[in-house]
C-alpha cells in the first residue's frame, strides 16, 4: 500500500504551545511517521531559530511568526491569522501533498488550503474540533464575529471529506451547514492509555484538579466561586488549577478574597505528561467549567487516570455527548456555582459512587488510545485518497 505525504495544517504547534488541537496532530503525527509515512505540520513559528525544523521525523514548518497568541483580554488577535493564510499557500506549494488536512477553525487557512490542493491534486480533509456558530459574535464582537460566521458557513463547501472529534459537532454540521450527516466521519480526540496508566502518584494531593488555558472560554472563575460554597462544608477542601493564561491575576484576587489561599493553588502550565498524569492521578475529581469546548483531551486524560469528570451544560460545550451516561465517568451541571459545587460535594460525599466511577473512566478511556485514533485517521485517508 503506498505511502502518504501528509499535511497537517493548524495555527499554533506543539511542543510549542499545549492546546488540544495541536497535541492530536502531533500524536497522530509521530505514529503515522513510525508506519513509514512522510508527515509534515505548517502553523505559527513560536520558536527561535530557522523555521523549517524536525522532530520525531515529523517535519515542521513555521509559516509566519506570532508575537503572541492571545490579546491582552484574553482572545484570539485578529491579524496574525490573516498573514499565517497568505503566507501558507506558498509554502504548501513547495510540496507535492497527497493529503492536506487542515483544523476548520482556522477559517483563512482552509481557503490557503484548498487552493495549494486544487493547485497540487492533493485531497483536502478538514477537521473541525468545533462548531461555533453564534458564540462567535460574543467572542469577538459583532462585525468580527459575524464576518468569521460567514467563513465557517462558506467553510463547509471546500470539500467532502469532514472530520468531527464528536457526535455533537457532526450534528451541529449537518443542522447548521447543511451538510449531509452520512457524509461527515467521527474520529474522537485521544489520550495516550498505557502512560496514563503507568504514572504514578505525585506529592501534590487534592480534591479537585482543573486543567486547562485560564482564560475566558475555560471560565475557571466558576470553579471558584463553586469552592467558596464548599468550604462551608468542607473547610480543608483543596484544589489545583494547572495552566497558565490572561485570567490569572484575576483569578488569584478573587481567591484572596474569598479567602481562600489555603484551599486553592496555581501550579502554573505543566508540560511534561508523566508529571501531568502524576498530579492527576493524586487528585479525587477533575472540573472543567467551560463556556465552550469540542472534545478536550485534558478529559480523557483524567479519565485515564481514574477522575470522573464534571463539566458543564452549555449550548457550545460539545463534551457532554462523552459524558452523556451521566455517572457513567463523570457528571454534566448548568453552568451555575451552586450546581457545580452540588456535584463536587456529592462525588466527595459518596466514596463508593466516586470508586464507582473511577474504574468506569479508566475501562471507558482504553478505548480512545492514540494508537486506535491513528489507525482510524490514515484508513479514512486511504479511503478518501
Amino acid at each position: 500500500m503506498k505511502k502518504l505525504k501528509i499535511a497537517f495544517v493548524t495555527d499554533v504547534i506543539y511542543p510549542f504551545t499545549f492546546g488540544g488541537s495541536e497535541i492530536r496532530n502531533y500524536e497522530v503525527a509521530k505514529r503515522l511517521v513510525k508506519l513509514g509515512h512522510e508527515v509534515h505540520i505548517f502553523g505559527a513559528k513560536f520558536w527561535a531559530g530557522p523555521k523549517d525544523i524536525q522532530i520525531e521525523g515529523i517535519k515542521i514548518h513555521g509559516v509566519s511568526k506570532y508575537e503572541r497568541l492571545y490579546n491582552p483580554e484574553g482572545k484570539r488577535r485578529i491579524l496574525d491569522p490573516i498573514k499565517l493564510a497568505f503566507n501558507l499557500l506558498f509554502e504548501l506549494s513547495k510540496y507535492k501533498f497527497d493529503i492536506i488536512d487542515c483544523l476548520s477553525f482556522v477559517y483563512l487557512n482552509c481557503f490557503s488550503c484548498k487552493l495549494a490542493s486544487m493547485i497540487g491534486g492533493a485531497e483536502l480533509v478538514l477537521t473541525w474540533q468545533q462548531y461555533f456558530g453564534n458564540y462567535l459574535q460574543g467572542y469577538f464582537g459583532s462585525i468580527v464575529g459575524t464576518i468569521t460566521r460567514v467563513l465557517e458557513r462558506l467553510t463547509i463547501g471546500l470539500t467532502k471529506n469532514h472530520i468531527v472529534v464528536s457526535e455533537k459537532v457532526g450534528r451541529e454540521l449537518s443542522l447548521r451547514l447543511g451538510f449531509p450527516k452520512r457524509k461527515i466521519t467521527l474520529i474522537p480526540n485521544g489520550v495516550d492509555y498505557n502512560l496514563a496508566r503507568i504514572a504514578k502518584k505525585s506529592h501534590f494531593s487534592s480534591d479537585i484538579v482543573f486543567v486547562g488555558r485560564l482564560n475566558y472560554q475555560k471560565n475557571p472563575q466558576l470553579l471558584i466561586e463553586a469552592i467558596k460554597i464548599l468550604k462551608k462544608d468542607f473547610p480543608k477542601i483543596k484544589a489545583i488549577f494547572l495552566g497558565a493564561g490572561s485570567e490569572i491575576k484575576n483569578l488569584q484576587r478573587l481567591v484572596n478574597s474569598y479567602a481562600l489561599q489555603n484551599n486553592v493553588s496555581f501550579l502554573g502550565l505543566v508540560k511534561d505528561k508523566i508529571k501531568l498524569f502524576s498530579i492527576l492521578k493524586s487528585s479525587k475529581i477533575f472540573v472543567l467549567p467551560s463556556r465552550l469546548e469540542g472534545f478536550p483531551l485534558t478529559i480523557l486524560e483524567a479519565n485515564a487516570c481514574g477522575l470522573p469528570a464534571i463539566t458543564t451544560k452549555t449550548q457550545w460545550n460539545d463534551v457532554q455527548d462523552y459524558l452523556s451516561g451521566n455517572g457513567i465517568s463523570g457528571m454534566v451541571v448548568k453552568p451555575q456555582e451552586h450546581s457545580l459545587a452540588k456535584a463536587i460535594a456529592f462525588l466527595l460525599e459518596n466514596r463508593k459512587t466516586l470508586s464507582e466511577m473511577s474504574k468506569n473512566a479508566v475501562a471507558k478511556t482504553g478505548e480512545y488510545d492514540w494508537d486506535i485514533i491513528t489507525k482510524n485517521l490514515k484508513n479514512f485517508y486511504y479511503k478518501v485518497f
